[in-house]
């Protein structure tokens, strides 16, 4: 799959084919939070919760192919970790040396247009992993999906897309996360966790849209975002 595959709509003769391609941040919505481990003796130990503060921060891409949406990117923050913990040493702190990585997938629902704003639904499902070596890379989605899964989450998404010209736009992606699975992981010999199971938070991610194919639904949205744990 490659890199450059947008979402937008031009703002006007909006059809649901192209309006397909706005949906294209809602997998985002599979990045994890989790309510404050100092809350409940429960988190002891977990990593990437912090309240209403933020407890994960993201950069990601999603891809579309029709209703198929497709989310990879990496975390640029976990609370409870240093920088340089997160990063591998060596280089730039960038995907091509993140430890922490996501990979998720969603399938559009359903689709509202008014004006310039389209508005998509979706759910899916995010796997969060600890690499084992760096090299991820936007250009190779699947590496994103490398090394031990530590954590899952399913995603309940709303992406609001702005048309602001052919092809372009800006866009947020909310989501409602709920965590799913979550397998212990060891750093710098300690013992961690991502939250735990059963743990809610919010997602939310702004970004621009760019619409690739105008007659097939396919796009890519790049964002940048943050999870937070108001309960």
């Amino acid at each position: 799959m490659k890199r450059d595959m947008p979402s937008s709509i031009e703002p006007s003769g909006v059809t649901r084919r192209d309006a397909l391609a706005s949906a294209v941040g809602l997998v985002i919505a599979g990045v994890s939070g989790s309510v404050g481990a100092d809350r409940d003796a429960r988190d002891h130990g977990a990593v990437g919760i912090n309240g209403a503060a933020n407890g994960i921060e993201l950069i990601a891409e999603i891809s579309q192919l029709g209703e198929a949406l497709t989310a990879y990117g990496y975390l640029t923050l976990v609370k409870g970790f240093s920088l340089e913990q997160t990063y591998f040493p060596g280089g730039d702190r960038n995907e091509a040396t993140a430890r922490f990585t996501f990979y998720g997938t969603a399938t559009v629902a359903s689709i509202q247009t008014r004006d310039t704003l389209i508005v998509a639904i979706a759910n899916g499902r995010v796997e969060y992993f600890l690499r084992d070596v760096p090299g991820a890379s936007f250009d190779t989605p699947t590496s994103f999906a490398q090394g031990q899964r530590i954590a899952a989450d399913d995603a309940a998404l709303q992406n609001v897309l702005n048309v602001t010209a052919p092809g372009i736009g800006v866009t947020t992606v909310f989501g409602d996360l709920s965590r799913t699975a979550v397998d212990a992981f060891r750093l710098d010999g300690t013992r961690y966790q991502l939250g735990r199971v059963g743990l809610r938070s919010r997602l939310v991610a702004p970004g621009k849209s760019r619409r690739i194919e105008p007659v097939a639904p396919t796009s890519v949205e790049v964002v940048a975002g943050n999870i937070t744990n108001p309960d």
